[in-house]
């Protein structure tokens, strides 16, 4: 393939058009494997059926004390994390502000993903002080949100509590005294809406603004929405827009001599591969849609973050390095699939967990190595 000139300012219909491409090095052997089928897919939506199942929590549940790596080193890193302690209250604001004066978003970035790790310790160990915690700040965040404004960072943001917020949910949906509804309701009428705008947006639309992953963490909430409220409609337009258009795995269609990488290439994996993941636990299989991209994409990151000369890129939410996207691709293309893929093992061996970050969900290797 060309290698065309890529643009210099990216795109929100680009992914990881000037920042993650198909390798040259990865063999069309190599992406080949064995062939292991996503769940069943049921006639209706599966509970739990996110990033975690109830399959899959029973095993994590037999690995929470293992001695072994990576598990020991990971479950240490999640207990120390300070959004994994039970007893942490929420601070709920009605109108999330996201970008601009008077911007409020750190409130729910910090609530979500202590709601998120409270629910995984919970489902883990049973100590309900855990389930109360997630359960309590859920709730304060339903009973008082009613709209989402600010820029130019509203169409990512949105999308991104959308679906860490979800995952929470689903994991103490049937807690007592969580209002399943009402929180259904806070993420189709306040934050379905944002992402949905933002997914049927003509393209002469986007402004200078919109960045490289928003499209994914928009579709990567209307997902998980659509899972939690069991509305098949929604998760058939996410699914679609990975599948049935060349929106997102269509946007890496390059083969490089060379790599580029930076932590906003490792979150375009990261929220493509959770995409990928809670589809497949839908009985729908993403994994592998065109050709699976995804993997030939990650191997070719991997190897640049590998290079000698290559310092991975430190942000307010962590190394490119240690991301768990690494564990997700690696969890399903060589475990699942057993393809090869050499360059993203030596990550995922590294990624252990390290706690929520801005746009992605922490417990890497504790939650996703299989």
């Amino acid at each position: 393939m060309p290698s065309d000139p890529v643009p210099s300012r990216a795109s929100r219909r680009t992914f990881l058009r000037t920042v993650a491409v198909v390798s040259a090095g990865v063999s069309a052997t190599s992406l080949v494997g064995t062939w292991a089928a996503p769940p069943a897919r049921a006639s209706a939506v599966v509970h739990p059926g996110l990033l975690h199942t109830a399959a899959g929590l029973t095993d994590l549940r037999a690995r929470t004390g293992a001695t072994s790596a990576p598990w020991a080193s990971g479950w240490s890193a999640v207990r120390a994390d300070a959004r994994s302690r039970p007893g942490r209250t929420a601070t709920p604001v009605a109108t999330l502000n996201t970008g601009g004066p008077g911007e409020n978003w750190t409130h729910l970035l910090d609530d979500a993903h202590t709601a998120y790790q409270n629910a995984v310790l919970w489902r883990l160990t049973g100590d309900t002080a855990h389930a109360d915690t997630a359960r309590d700040i859920l709730n304060a965040w339903s009973q008082t949100l009613t709209s989402v404004s600010g820029a130019p960072e509203l169409g990512q943001t949105s999308g991104i509590y959308g679906f860490v917020l979800a995952n929470a949910a689903e994991l103490v949906r049937d807690r007592p005294g969580f209002d399943t509804a009402r929180f259904g309701t806070m993420l189709t009428d306040v934050l379905y809406p944002v992402s949905h705008a933002h997914l049927t947006a003509p393209d002469e639309s986007c402004t200078s603004s919109y960045a490289t992953n928003w499209e994914l963490a928009h579709i990567a909430s209307v997902l998980a929405i659509g899972v939690f409220c069991d509305d098949t409609a929604m998760v058939d337009q996410a699914t679609a827009l990975v599948t049935d258009t060349p929106r997102v795995m269509h946007a890496i269609p390059y083969v490089w001599d060379g790599g580029h990488s930076d932590r906003y290439s490792v979150t375009g994996l990261g929220l493509l591969a959770v995409i990928c993941e809670m589809a497949w636990n839908q009985g729908r299989d993403l994994y592998a849609s065109h050709d699976n991209r995804l993997l030939a994409a990650s191997e070719d990151v991997a190897r640049y973050e590998l290079e000698p000369t290559q310092t991975p890129t430190l942000g307010t939410w962590g190394t490119s390095a240690t991301s768990p996207a690494w564990a997700l691709v690696h969890g399903h293309y060589v475990t699942r699939r057993g393809l090869s893929a050499p360059h993203t093992a030596v990550l995922a061996d590294r990624a252990i967990a390290e706690g929520g970050g801005f746009d992605r969900l922490g417990l890497g290797a504790a939650a996703y190595t299989l």
